[in-house]
């Protein structure tokens, strides 16, 4: 199965999953660039998806079903959907809104908004738990598993992770051996370099005490750290 990234307004990222000659749009906010592909590659549409209905990663969604004729699929459940001879996992991941998902295949995921290069989305409040739920499950994912973000937040999430720990040398190796397209990491980079992942190192706690948050548990020193960040 193929992934293929689409570039949208300043820093969105919409995605096409292909296989055997059906594909599916993730999030295509740009629906032109969508179309132009299916056309070179003589692929048929099947289906529309999305990780959030938060607009920027909605609004291609009618103009591109009107063009194609493929339906707009609500993915707010978790289960498999077929595309051609592979499947892909919806996994439920809450917390950036209500109706957050990942998509999943065996070597990949696209997070949407859900988690980014050392970063994370913001998080609805009262969503707090089942956000840490929703990037603890990702985190048992394969180490090597790709990460598909849908924004690309990635030089100053790398320079404020630098900032916050500063001695963190896998920042710096991540950095040097970045080079998109696409823009992409890892589970293992993920856990390496990511502040929102590592609340529990001694850097992280440091700066939070720093700042005068609660640290006394993990859950509030990951709370602590959305709120300062």
């Amino acid at each position: 199965m193929k992934v293929i990234q689409f570039g949208y307004d300043s820093d969105n990222l919409g995605y096409l999953i292909h296989d055997g000659g059906e594909a599916i749009a993730i999030d295509p906010g740009d629906p032109g660039l969508v179309i132009d592909y299916i056309r070179e590659e003589g692929l048929r549409l099947k289906e529309i998806r999305n990780t959030h209905s938060h607009f920027d990663h909605t609004s291609g969604n009618r103009k591109l079903s009107a063009q194609t004729g493929a339906p707009i699929i609500d993915s707010t459940d978790a289960g498999q959907f077929p595309i051609g001879d592979e499947k892909v996992e919806v996994i439920p991941t809450p917390g950036h809104t209500r109706d957050s998902v990942c998509f999943r295949s065996d070597n990949w995921v696209i997070t949407g908004d859900t988690l980014f290069i050392a970063n994370v989305g913001n998080c609805l409040p009262g969503l707090v738990r089942d956000f840490r739920g929703s990037l603890t499950r990702l985190l048992e994912l394969p180490e090597k598993t790709v990460i598909y973000p849908g924004h690309d937040y990635t030089e100053r999430s790398i320079l404020r992770a630098r900032e916050i720990e500063p001695d963190n040398d896998d920042i710096t190796r991540f950095r040097t051996a970045y080079n998109p397209p696409p823009i992409a990491s890892t589970i293992g980079d993920e856990k390496r370099i990511n502040p929102y992942l590592r609340t529990d190192t001694p850097a992280v706690i440091t700066y939070l005490d720093e700042k005068g948050q609660p640290t006394a548990t993990s859950f509030e020193r990951f709370k602590s750290f959305l709120e300062v960040n």
